[in-house]
């Protein structure tokens, strides 16, 4: 065998070696993917409510910041969370209302770190995939933004649409209070949805309906 083929052949499977290990590398980092307990929101945090709706707009441009664990806890309870223990009707008593009150939206959260899902009764991030998906959740600005809440249902919901645009207020409304940008959008088109399904690693029952980016003024 000549020098030329030996050192092709090593060449190679260094190569594949080094794609090994990234590839070690990076399932490793998934798998250390754990649950984030929140801490207890703070009540008593914000503008009052008339303020904030003065400051209520839409802005899509986000500077590339992540955002202190317990804003991100206070950004959740305002969105969907348990504002009172349950009553005689089934469901959570939620900060946001729900059409016939059937809560059908499950808030997967997009963060750096991975994605989660918004376990509002115990307060806490549920694990789903690790590494970086925010620039595939259907806007480029998205990419950049502290996190981005996407709002699934199941493939046929009843009252989804109505319920995440309730959700969704409250999230402007909190964006506002705090000096945070936001924007809601719509996934346009299948091919946006599917993409965005597959980046949630989402069942085959449950679609994304809308995404709502929340983060830091770009400066």
């Amino acid at each position: 065998m000549n020098a030329s083929a030996l050192f092709g052949r090593r060449s190679k499977a260094a190569l594949l070696g080094l794609i090994a290990l990234l590839w070690v590398a990076t399932a490793g980092q998934a798998q250390e993917l754990k649950t984030i307990q929140l801490p207890k929101p703070q009540m008593t945090a914000g503008m009052p409510l008339m303020q904030a709706l003065a400051e209520r707009k839409t802005t899509r441009a986000f500077l590339d910041k992540p955002m202190p664990l317990q804003t991100l806890s206070n950004l959740l309870w305002a969105a969907f969370g348990v504002n009172r223990p349950r009553e005689v009707k089934p469901g959570l008593g939620r900060t946001a209302p729900s059409a016939m009150n059937k809560q059908e939206i499950e808030i997967d959260v997009v963060l750096a770190s991975g994605v989660y899902v918004y376990d509002a009764e115990a307060s806490l991030l549920r694990p789903v995939a690790g590494g970086d998906v925010r620039a595939k959740m259907g806007a480029p600005p998205a990419g950049l933004a502290a996190v981005t809440l996407v709002y699934v249902a199941q493939a046929n919901p009843d009252y989804a649409q109505v319920d995440a645009g309730f959700i969704g207020q409250n999230v402007y409304l909190f964006a506002a209070s705090e000096g945070l940008n936001a924007w809601f959008y719509a996934l346009h088109g299948q091919q946006d949805a599917t993409a965005v399904a597959a980046a949630l690693k989402l069942p085959a029952g449950k679609r994304p309906l809308y995404a709502q980016s929340v983060g830091y003024p770009a400066k």
